[in-house]
């Protein structure tokens, strides 16, 4: 298992073949008035040569500590020895890439986290992250049906969407249900995932029929001073509406912002 520990900068070295040759300065003082704000979200990764370090991934980090008069960064100490550490050492620089396909992510970080022993926390660690949470995330994706994942692709469910299903009921009736509620819009299959959690003496079915349910209206008369109505009859008229499903809307939104009903939003 890796090492972490906060290093001087003027111990360590730039290694071979990992060391970039153009663009290291390229967008550098972003990255450090980034680093100044924030901190350092990922530590950069050496080796112990002697009494010194040798860089091995993250030299764009570094050089922003240097400019930034820092005397220490963190790092992770890997031996390269080890064919585990330089695995751990490709699956970091693999997951960090922005264009990487959501299943390699998964698996990426599935891989990470069983060559960590089932350790998140350290997993998150090597990462930048400060929570497992993530970790988990994307450990929860990686085991998704392959067809609820393609339903994902499609912009038919989102990840969480599709983690929450398999945690809940299973690859096989996931599946299923998926089928069924991604003809809903967003707000819809919240309600339906929040349900399939609450009552769960339910079958599926029997919750999407309840949470899909229209809500039941009942008349209310309200009386409004002429120049309030006269305005509300702008409003409707702006909006393609009647006066009545404009106040709907305005009392289902001040309703939901003070969060006396669940508009399905949060």
């Amino acid at each position: 298992m890796p090492q972490f520990a906060e290093i001087d900068t003027d111990k360590i070295t730039l290694g071979e073949p990992n060391v970039r040759k153009t663009d290291v300065d390229l967008g550098i003082d972003d990255l450090a008035q980034s680093i100044e704000e924030q901190g350092l979200l990922q530590p950069i990764i050496v080796r112990k040569v002697g009494n010194e370090f040798e860089l091995i991934a993250g030299q764009r980090r570094l050089t922003a500590f240097v400019r930034l008069g820092k005397l220490t960064i963190p790092a992770m100490i890997v031996d390269t020895s080890n064919p585990t550490a330089l695995m751990l050492i490709s699956l970091i620089e693999n997951v960090q890439r922005v264009d990487l396909d959501d299943r390699d992510r998964a698996a990426a970080v599935e891989k990470l986290v069983e060559a960590n022993d089932g350790d998140y926390a350290v997993v998150a660690r090597m990462l930048g992250y400060k929570s497992d949470s993530t970790i988990r995330k994307w450990t929860g994706y990686h085991g998704v049906p392959e067809e609820i994942k393609e339903m994902k692709d499609r912009g038919q469910l989102e990840i969480d969407e599709a983690i929450k299903l398999k945690n809940m009921l299973g690859p096989s009736k996931a599946v299923d249900v998926a089928k069924q509620i991604i003809t809903f819009p967003k707000d819809q299959r919240t309600k339906i995932l929040r349900g399939m959690k609450t009552w769960t003496a339910l079958e599926p079915e029997e919750v999407i029929s309840i949470a899909t349910r229209p809500p039941k209206e009942k008349p209310v008369t309200v009386r409004f001073m002429t120049s309030i109505l006269t305005a509300l009859e702008r409003a409707a008229a702006a909006r393609g509406e009647t006066p009545s499903q404009t106040v709907q809307h305005i009392v289902r939104e001040w309703l939901g912002k003070h969060r006396y009903i669940d508009t399905g939003d949060r």
